[in-house]
Parts: structure tokens; C-alpha cells; sequence
């Protein structure tokens, strides 16, 4: 009766909050909040704390994706949740499915509420009902087994050194966006760090974003199995989202970025491409990685080139659309959402994640940092678009079947 008793006045509170701003909540029946359905998720949340939330709308004025469709309301989220409207959620599972996972309201709420990772759970808790990932995200499941599958999986030790030291793990969208770009990476990093693995496969994130949290489980397990296969203690990560993924999964081995390591090691001999200015953007993925911001833009520097910094950068960075899975449920609010960050650039982008690349690419020349680096065609690949899905895959085996060949050869 107590936690009844303690619903309805929360309820209450926030009405009268919402009334003196002049808003208007819709009315809610008492009989529909479950205490124990915020509390589980409060619990699930792991030191977010909520319950914190004001209802300021902070995290809402700052949000794209409410930006470009008002059905989207991030302090209303949190309002539904400390109010315990369990069916709601189940009634419309599109909403906690809408978000970006981008965690700029963390950043801008006064008390660092994360909507975001709210959202992660609400998913979870869809997936464990047996409603989500919704039937729109079935080409991520398959996305994902196929580079979890023989056709693209792969782990190589160095061919010219006797042990594995650490490995390169690619991810599935590098290699997706160029093979090539791929292969001269990895080729330099075993050039100045011999006994440097490689590790093609899927991090995991797609699964872990839906939701689908023992997938995910089994996923980092068959990771951790590979690095003890190749006897590698060290991992480095081109891509922002597998490094947040793999990092806070905790995994036994270290994890470095491939550009601080690149720093470290130095930059290839110059391209002769001449000098640009590019606008860069900074993955919303690596919003709290200021060795992945740091790395890249000494990168630039370091290539010849320089960098026009957005208004919106670093840890106030814009997803580029495509973050939290969002785009086989509205492909319109994703393209609604990278025109909105495109807007702020003045020149062509860089960005240091393939799956940014190829969204801004949509919108506006733009390319991977590693573009400046490995590749002499940079200027002309700057104005193609994003490769189909077909293509996507092509590449993937590509990759595979370059570096078996070279695998027999050795």
C-alpha cells in the first residue's frame, strides 16, 4: 500500500510540476503503475540513479532524435519509468527501440541521468518478454551471424613472426567499407610491432543494443577465446562502438585504440595529396574516449592536413544518425538526423568510425581518418556513396579470402 501510496504522489508531484509549466500529461490510471517494475529497472541501471531525474526537459531540449520527431521524448521516458507504467513500454516498444544510445543527455542533464542506458533496459526487458528486438531488426541478427560465420570470421596470427604479442580487431564495418583500407592498416601495424594478430568477427554491439544480452554474452565469450587461441594479451580497436562495447564488458586482455597506437608508432610516409581542411566529427561512441578525440586529431595534424572543430564535438559530439540500431525502423529519421549534423560543417567530413563515414556520405563528401593515411585515391573515394549492402559483404569476404591467400603463402 506504501509503494502505492508513493506511485501517486510522484504522479501527483509531477503533474503539478508539468501544470506550472504550462504542459499537459496525459491522465493515468493507478491501477496501471507498478512499483516493482521501476524499482527492477532502477536496480538493472547499475549506480544511475534515476530517481535523481527533475523533470527539467534538459535531456530532451538537447536530443536530435526528438529534434526530428516529437513522438520521441526522452524526459518523458523517465517519467513513465519512475512511474511504473510497466505496459506502456509493452504497448509501444518503437520508443525505447527509437533511441540513439548516443548519451549527450548524460553530458547535458544536471545530474547525469543517462536516458540512454535507461533505454538499453527497457530493450532488455522487451527481448526477456519475448517482444523484442522487433521484427524490423531482423537484418541486424543476420548482419551479425554472418560475421560471426565462417564467410567472414577469422583469426590470424602474424605470418612473419613466431608469436602474437596482440592483435588488430577490425570489426565488421571496416572492413565493410574498404578491404583494401583494412589490409594497408594492418600491413603497417606489422611492420612497426611484428607479432601483430588479426581478429575479423563481430564485437558483439548489435547484439548487446537490442538488447540481446546473452547473445552478447556469447559473443565476448567466443572473442575472449580467440585472443587465447593466438596467445595475444593486447587488443587494438579501430572502431569507437566495439572499443565502448568491449570496454565495458570488462574483457581479461587490454584494449588500445589503433590511433593512439599510430601516434605512438608514427605516421606513414606523407601522401601527396596536397593540404585540405576537413570538418570532423567525433563518434558519438567515443563521447567519453578523449585518447580516441586526442589520437585522431593529432592524426590529421600529423597527415598534413587540419581540422575545422563543430560546434558540436568531443563530449557534446552529434550522432551521426545511425547510433542505437535506429534505422531499419525509420530510415527517414536517420536521414532527418545526419542532415541535421552535416548542417554544421563547413567542409567535407572526417570521421574516424566507418559506419559514420558512410552515413555523413549521404549528405556530404566525407571520409575515414584512415583514408588520409593508406590511401592515395582519398580525394576521389571522398564523393562515394555509402556501399550497398550486397557490396558491404563482398568486401567482408574479400578481406577473409586476402588474407588466407597470403596466410598459404607465407
Amino acid at each position: 500500500m506504501s509503494c502505492l501510496a508513493n506511485i501517486s504522489q510522484v504522479a501527483e508531484t509531477l503533474k503539478q510540476k508539468s501544470n506550472s509549466r504550462g504542459l499537459k500529461l496525459e491522465p493515468i490510471s493507478v491501477n496501471k503503475l507498478d512499483a516493482k517494475f521501476r524499482e527492477g529497472i532502477l536496480a538493472r541501471m547499475e549506480g544511475e540513479d534515476l530517481k535523481r531525474c527533475l523533470g527539467c526537459g534538459t535531456c530532451s531540449a538537447g536530443c536530435l532524435v526528438r529534434e526530428v520527431d516529437k513522438n520521441y521524448n526522452p524526459r518523458q521516458i523517465a517519467r513513465r519509468v519512475l512511474l511504473g507504467m510497466k505496459d506502456y513500454f509493452k504497448e509501444k516498444p518503437e520508443i525505447p527501440y527509437s533511441c540513439n544510445l548516443c548519451e549527450l543527455c548524460q553530458k547535458t542533464c544536471p545530474y547525469g541521468v543517462n536516458i540512454g542506458e535507461l533505454c538499453l533496459v527497457l530493450r532488455e526487458l522487451l527481448v526477456e518478454a519475448g517482444i523484442g528486438p522487433l521484427p524490423a531488426h531482423k537484418v541486424i541478427n543476420d548482419d551479425v551471424e554472418w560475421a560471426l560465420s565462417p564467410t567472414f570470421a577469422l583469426s590470424l596470427p602474424d605470418p612473419d613472426a613466431a608469436k602474437c604479442k596482440r592483435a588488430f580487431f577490425t570489426g565488421c564495418n571496416l572492413p565493410a567499407y574498404s578491404p583494401s583500407l583494412t589490409m594497408a592498416t594492418y600491413d603497417y601495424l606489422r611492420e612497426k610491432l611484428p607479432g601483430t594478430g588479426i581478429i575479423l568477427r563481430c564485437c558483439g554491439a548489435p547484439y548487446h543494443g537490442l538488447g540481446e544480452h546473452s547473445l552478447f554474452k556469447e559473443t565476448m565469450g567466443g572473442l575472449e577465446h580467440e585472443m587465447s587461441k593466438l596467445g595475444a594479451s593486447e587488443l587494438i580497436v579501430p572502431c569507437p562502438d566495439c572499443y565502448r562495447t568491449l570496454k565495458r564488458a570488462t574483457p581479461s586482455f587490454e584494449l588500445k585504440t589503433l590511433y593512439e597506437v599510430l601516434v605512438e608508432v608514427g605516421v606513414p610516409q606523407l601522401l601527396q595529396n596536397g593540404h585540405a581542411t576537413f570538418s570532423l566529427h567525433d563518434s558519438c561512441t567515443a563521447r567519453w574516449e578523449a585518447n580516441f578525440q586526442d589520437s585522431v586529431r593529432e592524426l590529421v595534424k600529423l597527415s598534413g592536413h587540419e581540422i575545422e572543430e563543430l560546434p558540436h564535438s568531443r563530449e557534446l559530439t552529434l550522432c551521426c544518425g545511425q547510433g542505437g540500431l535506429i534505422l531499419p525502423l525509420n530510415p527517414m529519421r536517420v536521414f532527418s538526423l545526419t542532415k541535421e549534423r552535416v548542417a554544421e560543417a563547413h567542409f567535407d567530413m572526417l570521421a574516424y568510425c566507418a559506419v559514420c563515414r558512410e552515413t555523413l556520405s549521404v549528405h556530404k563528401p566525407s571520409l575515414h581518418v584512415l583514408d588520409l593515411l593508406f590511401n592515395p585515391n582519398w580525394e576521389k573515394d571522398m564523393r562515394k556513396p555509402p556501399n550497398k549492402p550486397s557490396v558491404r559483404k563482398d568486401n567482408q569476404s574479400l578481406l577473409k579470402s586476402l588474407l588466407m591467400e597470403r596466410g598459404r603463402t607465407a
